[in-house]
């Protein structure tokens, strides 16, 4: 409808109400306006002025009245353009004030991401990362469920961490003492098996990563620093007290 078009454009009710009387009775003048449409002559004024100015409507003067009327079918079209204009102008500046608002009010907290990966290609997905991302790993193993895992690719993946000199420290529950395989850069310490759980954690930098070696198995990892420096804290702490 042409009353939506013209209020799209930034058309008020009044004017609108005058504007398409106006189309309809091609000039009248502002008392006789305020009737017609039932609209308080002061309102009326008042928007017939806001069209002029838009350049929409002009005016002539008989017998010392106002006689108002549209100006040709031009200049909606002209006013359209010149909308257009400002709301470019007005968008371009809205996008510099954005960015600069949003540099200067920056959250410096970083917000916590969480993924889950399920199988064991989910897994090994993850230790491909640990290889690019760790310079010490930390782990608190629940039994020796990697190697039994993935056979061959633990040895690989092993080497592979010496190559790339990623420290490695473990605690093991103390029924796997005399049965783990010591590494180059691998330090181990054992802990009574009635303080191990069925989860093991990996901890390096920022990331904390807990391994549910179930039938599927289950890794969730964390990313954030807070949350990471929580867990590693843990673990010195146990460490510190296994002789």
């Amino acid at each position: 409808m042409i009353e939506d078009s013209l209020r799209k454009i930034g058309f008020s009710p009044t004017e609108i109400k005058i504007y398409l009387y106006l189309l309809r009775k091609g000039n009248s003048y502002a008392n006789k306006i305020s009737q017609e449409i039932r609209i308080n002559r002061t309102n009326v004024y008042d928007a017939l002025h806001r069209l002029i100015s838009k350049g929409l409507v002009s005016y002539i003067v008989k017998n010392k009245i106002k006689w108002f009327e549209i100006k040709s079918f031009d200049s909606i079209t002209t006013y359209i353009k010149e909308k257009e204009e400002d709301y470019n102008k007005i968008k371009l500046s809205l996008i510099e004030d954005i960015i600069e608002y949003k540099n200067n009010h920056k959250n410096t907290s970083k917000a916590l991401e969480a993924s889950i990966f399920t199988g064991k290609k989910g897994l090994k997905q993850l230790f491909e990362e640990i290889l690019t991302e760790a310079d010490i790993l930390n782990i608190i193993a629940s039994k020796y469920q990697f190697k039994s895992t993935f056979g061959a690719y633990f040895e690989n993946w092993h080497r592979r961490r010496v190559s790339n000199k990623i420290f490695l420290k473990t605690i093991f529950p103390k029924s796997y003492k005399g049965k783990i395989n010591k590494n180059k850069l691998h330090q181990i310490k054992f802990i009574d098996d009635k303080y191990t759980n069925p989860t093991s954690t990996f901890i390096y930098k920022d990331v904390c990563l807990f391994v549910q070696w179930s039938d599927e198995i289950i890794a969730i990892k964390i990313k954030d620093d807070k949350f990471a420096k929580s867990y590693l804290n843990q673990f010195n702490l146990l460490w510190d007290n296994i002789p």
